[in-house]
């Protein structure tokens, strides 16, 4: 009888063990194997990390110029003998620096820098063509993959970089320019080739509560918070709003919470309650995003070609502990490529996440995805790194 007890014991361990291992494991998921296809040191193209007095480091932008060229962006405020003893501040004189390397072997293909104000993150874009958008001082650049001046444009309504919001489509073909004032947003949606109006217009802003306003956008729709109650909202350029109804999910905001909404393909949205769901501007959900309790996801870079998408996975990490003014803190975890196709990530990397017992050492992380899809580009500690995607499964689902 003893015998029959252990033997049961042994029986139920191995069946709970069995039974939890798949749950460990997400699923679909296909982790990196094998090596990087190339690894450079930025810091080799004038690139310095801690800047004068830094606390943070020197921030970078990463971006595919187009298949076979990546470009990186960076801006470094001047130094001189008075002010070498003291941080950065905004709109000092600085240098705006972008390289493009080759995406296939990591050599250096051009390099410029411009004189600008300082600011903290460049905004630099990549275009399938191969031309680089860049935002300096108070104007819009559209350079060549040498990095020549192509086209040049003021920002309407005398506005800068520093105050300007940029989002550019997934597919590239649009950029929306929102320009803050007191109680509005100027907008103007702009061809990225010609830097066309393609429409502009004004938006309110109530006060204490949320009234219209754009979170996201694609060459045909927007999508943004609305209504009263307040609930994500969508409507076709042009046209009117109305309510987004996705199946299954409750779209209305509680007080003055924000849905985290982006679009990943021109009709296809990402969206995040909890779990994140990606589903079409139809309503129709594509697939959903499980993510451990603690966990979080940036807003997704996207492909031009707008079949794959980015994220940076973030979980909490650190004590929490009001009497000791204790919180946890988000820090990077993962990267992960998914396929709007297959419906499931293809591509998970291991990241270096800013630890709570030395916040001092930040660890930022930044990615970018070809348009073509076929290859991810991930900028960390100053270190760019290239890999090569699986392709898709020949499966449609």
């Amino acid at each position: 009888m003893r015998c029959f007890r252990q033997k049961a014991m042994v029986l139920v361990t191995v069946a709970f063990i069995c039974a939890i291992r798949p749950r460990a494991q997400e699923p679909g998921l296909t982790p990196t194997e094998g090596h990087p296809l190339w690894k450079v040191d930025v810091q080799q193209f004038g690139y310095e990390r801690f800047p004068r007095k830094s606390v943070r480091p020197l921030r970078l932008a990463v971006n595919f110029a187009d298949n076979d060229h990546v470009a990186v962006a960076w801006v470094t405020p001047d130094t001189t003998k008075e002010n070498r003893r003291n941080a950065q501040k905004v709109g000092e004189p600085a240098r705006l620096h972008a390289v493009i390397l080759d995406a296939k072997t990591g050599l250096k293909r051009s390099q410029k820098d411009w004189p600008t104000p300082y600011y903290p993150v460049p905004q630099l874009f990549g275009l399938p063509d191969g031309r680089v958008l860049l935002c300096s001082d108070n104007s819009l650049r559209l350079l060549s993959s040498t990095l020549d001046m192509v086209r040049e444009q003021e920002i309407p309504n005398h506005g800068t970089c520093v105050d300007l919001m940029l989002q550019l489509s997934p597919s590239t073909h649009t950029l929306l320019l929102s320009i803050r004032a007191e109680h509005s947003h100027h907008l103007e949606l702009l061809n990225t080739q010609t830097f066309a109006v393609l429409s502009s217009w004004t938006e309110e802003q109530g006060r204490g509560a949320i009234s219209n306003e754009i979170a996201a956008f694609s060459d045909h729709w927007q999508v943004g918070h609305c209504g009263v109650p307040a609930g994500l909202c969508l409507r076709r350029i042009g046209e009117d709003w109305h309510p987004i109804r996705i199946t299954g999910l409750d779209t209305r905001m509680d007080k003055q919470q924000r849905i985290p909404v982006s679009f990943v393909s021109d009709d296809a949205l990402a969206i995040t309650r909890g779990v994140t769901t990606v589903a079409s501007v139809s309503g129709d959900v594509l697939f959903q995003i499980m993510l451990p309790k603690g966990h979080y996801l940036l807003p997704p870079v996207t492909s031009a070609g707008e079949q794959r998408f980015a994220v940076i996975e973030c979980r909490l990490r650190g004590l929490r502990s009001e009497p000791l003014d204790m919180y946890p803190f988000g820090s990077n975890d993962r990267a992960l490529v998914y396929s709007i196709k297959d419906r499931r990530a293809i591509f998970s990397l291991k990241l270096t996440g800013t630890s709570p017992w030395t916040p001092w050492n930040i660890h930022e992380n930044f990615l970018a995805v070809s348009p073509d899809g076929t290859s991810f580009a991930m900028l960390s500690d100053g270190f760019l790194t290239v890999y090569t995607l699986p392709k898709d499964s020949k499966n449609q689902h």
